[in-house]
């Protein structure tokens, strides 16, 4: 199983640029439209292939330190954490680490701890009265993963409709070039 190496996240240091700040050069080729792509990311995954979502966890848990300041969230503050792998044609291409604020379950929102196999992003982008930060990415280093030896491009943006809002995290799977690119939507 795939997941987030605790650990890790405590011993490295890394940070995260908002995506027009980032050479786009340093970036593989294949990997630019995903990581800038500001459609569903759900929906692009469909268009390449069969989409299936793998339940890693969806459990009240800990956010991270760089998750909680992110959010705004104090230590302590109770999150709905949703791990998955999103797999097209049975090839995982994408982990998802998405953050959900206990004070940020209300309205249509309160649904998101009921979603099982269902895409968040499919249900997110289905909503209208919401808003969405700026892509912000990273290169994750080595064995951040657990099961994954390289390091990986990553994405993070914010969804605000509630509360704090609901942090979504995507690390892009070297896989993901197999796939056909999605036609780029930029902020």
């Amino acid at each position: 199983m795939t997941s987030l190496n605790q650990s890790a996240t405590q011993q490295f240091d890394y940070c995260w640029h908002p995506l027009k700040r980032v050479a786009k050069q340093r970036i593989p080729k294949a990997l630019w439209p995903w990581l800038a792509q500001t459609a569903s990311l759900t929906h692009c995954l469909r268009q390449a292939g069969h989409l299936e979502v793998q339940v890693l966890e969806d459990c009240w848990g800990k956010a991270t330190h760089r998750e909680q300041r992110r959010l705004g969230l104090h230590p302590r503050e109770a999150v709905r954490v949703r791990t998955v792998l999103l797999h097209v044609d049975g090839i995982p291409v994408v982990y998802g680490r998405s953050i959900i604020p206990a004070r940020s379950l209300r309205g249509h929102w309160r649904f998101l701890t009921h979603l099982g196999s269902k895409p968040l992003g499919g249900y997110l982008y289905r909503q209208t009265r919401q808003t969405r930060s700026r892509i912000e990415i990273t290169r994750l280093p080595a064995g951040i993963l657990s099961h994954r030896t390289e390091a990986l491009w990553a994405r993070r943006s914010v969804f605000y409709g509630y509360g704090p809002g609901v942090l979504v995290n995507e690390a892009f799977f070297p896989e993901i070039d197999t796939l056909q690119p999605p036609k780029l939507t930029y902020e």
